[in-house]
């Protein structure tokens, strides 16, 4: 049985990524399961050994299961230093999966728990040891609701995991509240509702990403634009010519990098640098944007005569309303893209719009609106997969830099 799998990230109050939890599913299931006796084997043999590494990196791994893999311990082959098992069912002290997470907890397990289980199941857990953390879906209790859940759960000296934070709003009450962890849509949106003027510094970065991306740029376009940036061009010279890229010749010049290395590889790892200078957002959002770049790229190859370039400049540009704190229509309204790509951003129309609107599905577990042209799953999976590893490759061999 196929299956498909995302990861989600969750982050401290700072918004560092602290670890992302694996959603998956079974393809043909009307309703998503988190493992099930056949795809879930198949999601845990992909995540055992370096499969791991490479959707999550370095950071821990938050692995949903049902009481069929708790039972069947299909999570026995993954690393357990960097692992935790989240099981957010209710259950009572005295059946069979509490004596089994109890066990979990006493042997040193983490665990993540439902924070709207009875306190005499939290008592009985914590009789056993200390859970990982406590998750608590926000938008299920108005604000004095949470407030005192917040506060009655405190007790168990655990982290507190706030779960659905879908705006910047919900973060800010979150972490007056005091919140531990954060997971929730709030990353890719505006940090405002109100209209305001776009920063003319961030305005002019977008612009210059977006003329990075035209299909019809020339070599000595390009070199120009970049070298007018002295850091970045600083940046790209010392990549360039590291151990990493292995060139077989030292490169000289902006002009010489670029004939040298190509015109689609230096025009991704400017925009990965013009990425990095945004202080005030999250790093991971630019995480977001490079994945979603790369998959959209990677989904057009099934489209006679496609322009990757322009499906790859809407997967990056994807999250400049969220860059911007302003409205998709609004922030491209004057960059220089062509009108497939500004019907795409806006209304996720046209081939790059459903394969931008495929990509965003995926990446929220939407397994229901995951499709494109009839591709089948597992490619798209593969796709996904994919482009984690590529983002991760590339920002890490750049921002070392």
């Amino acid at each position: 049985m196929d299956y498909l799998l995302s990861r989600h990230p969750i982050f401290r109050s700072k918004v560092e990524v602290a670890g992302y939890e694996i959603r998956s599913r079974a393809v043909g299931e009307k309703a998503a399961t988190d493992v099930n006796p056949d795809a879930g084997r198949a999601a845990f043999e992909l995540l055992s050994g370096a499969g791991l590494e490479h959707i999550v990196g370095q950071h821990l791994c938050f692995l949903n299961l049902t009481p069929e893999a708790i039972r069947e311990e299909l999570w026995n082959q993954l690393p357990s230093d960097n692992v935790v098992l989240g099981f957010f069912d209710d259950f009572n002290p005295s059946d069979d999966i509490a004596a089994k997470l109890k066990d979990l907890i006493g042997g040193g397990v983490r665990v993540a728990l439902s924070g709207n289980l009875s306190s005499q199941s939290l008592e009985a857990m914590a009789m056993a040891g200390s859970a990982y953390a406590l998750k608590l879906d926000v938008t299920r209790m108005d604000p004095g609701e949470l407030e005192k859940r917040f506060s009655d759960l405190r007790q168990y000296k655990v982290p507190l995991l706030a779960d659905c934070v879908d705006t910047y709003d919900d973060l800010e009450f979150c972490r007056m509240l005091g919140f531990d962890l954060y997971q929730g849509r709030f990353i890719s949106r505006s940090a405002s509702t109100e209209e305001k003027d776009i920063p003319v510094n961030r305005l002019a970065m977008m612009r210059i990403m977006a003329k990075l991306h035209d299909p019809n740029l020339a070599i000595p376009d390009l070199a120009k634009l970049i070298s007018l940036d002295a850091a970045m061009s600083y940046k790209l010279l010392s990549y360039s010519n590291s151990a990493a890229v292995a060139l077989p010749r030292t490169v000289s010049s902006i002009d010489h990098a670029v004939r040298l290395i190509g015109l689609d590889r230096l025009r991704t790892w400017a925009s990965v640098l013009l990425l990095s200078t945004v202080e005030d957002k999250p790093r991971e959002l630019m995480t977001i944007a490079l994945v979603r770049a790369r998959m959209c790229e990677l989904l057009s190859s099934t489209v006679k005569n496609a322009e990757k370039d322009s499906y790859f400049s809407a997967g990056l540009l994807s999250v400049i309303d969220a860059l911007l704190d302003s409205p998709m229509e609004k922030a491209v309204a004057n960059l220089p893209l062509n009108e497939e790509v500004k019907t795409a951003l806006i209304s996720k129309s046209g081939p790059i719009g459903q394969a931008l609107r495929c990509t965003i599905a995926y990446e929220n577990a939407d397994w229901d609106e995951v499709q494109f042209y009839g591709m089948s799953p597992g490619p798209i999976r593969d796709a996904y997969v994919e482009s984690i590893g590529w983002a991760r490759n590339l920002t890490g061999g750049l921002l070392e830099k």
